[in-house]
């Protein structure tokens, strides 16, 4: 089947299609696709009806703007990285106790009673303290980012707000998270995409994301922290709203 343009929806003939570069060429719009994205699972559904927004989305439209959202909620995701944060962090905080009491050993302080404290005959030299802060501190970087997920999991949500100079993606809990900012007419492109690749193990992975182009090129990626249904929900309303 030859792909068809996110815009015209018209077949783009085998002549425009370059396959090893990934594009693909529309001449009745002279636009220029990612042949990838014009997979029919990645092609956002025109035919959504915003009035109607699927469970755990919202869609609210005023004088001084349009909201379109999506919660992160899901339960076997918060779940499971409750399960391995508690993993992760448990065997972390058994050499934190241990770090923790030395540092405080070498300013001359108490250890507080509720502390686990081991007792080492002649103290822990003040260089080895110092390395195991370093050693591990992207232990603990890797710790926080799991409570954050199981937080993101719970409580977390996307949302595209546009205004008529302005636009901007949220991804967050509460008031707390990213936001990317952009001009809403220049926006060419609203695509869902897929990349595939393996880790270090050799393992497949996938990530599927909402991608807003335009036209300087530059890319706003959001959405990865969504069940799929609600990710495509955020797909198809921001091309509804975005290029009109």
């Amino acid at each position: 089947m030859s792909p068809r343009c996110n815009r015209c929806k018209r077949e783009i003939p085998g002549a425009d299609v370059n396959v090893a570069n990934d594009v693909a060429f529309c001449r009745p719009c002279n636009q220029v696709w990612k042949l990838s994205g014009l997979a029919s699972d990645l092609i956002p559904d025109a035919s959504l009806d915003l009035s109607h927004p699927p469970e755990g989305t919202w869609h609210a439209s005023t004088g001084l703007g349009t909201v379109v959202g999506a919660s992160h909620r899901s339960i076997p995701t918060a779940v499971g990285t409750l399960f391995f944060a508690l993993f992760w962090n448990g065997i972390l905080s058994v050499f934190l106790v241990v770090n923790i009491a030395s540092t405080l050993n070498h300013f001359g302080l108490q250890s507080p009673g509720w502390l686990p404290t081991p007792r080492f005959q002649g103290g822990t030299p003040w260089g080895m303290t110092l390395f195991l802060w370093f050693f591990l501190t992207p232990f603990i970087a890797v710790g926080a980012l799991l409570i954050a997920g199981v937080a993101s999991a719970i409580a977390g949500r996307t949302e595209l707000l546009v205004r008529p100079s302005e636009g901007v993606v949220f991804s967050g809990i509460g008031s707390l998270g990213r936001r990317q900012r952009f001009n809403p007419a220049l926006v060419k492109d609203v695509r869902l995409e897929e990349r595939r690749w393996r880790d270090s193990d050799g393992d497949a992975r996938r990530k599927s994301e909402v991608v807003l182009t335009l036209q300087d090129g530059k890319e706003l990626r959001f959405g990865t922290a969504l069940p799929p249904e609600r990710r495509r929900f955020m797909a198809a309303a921001a091309r509804q709203i975005l290029l009109r």
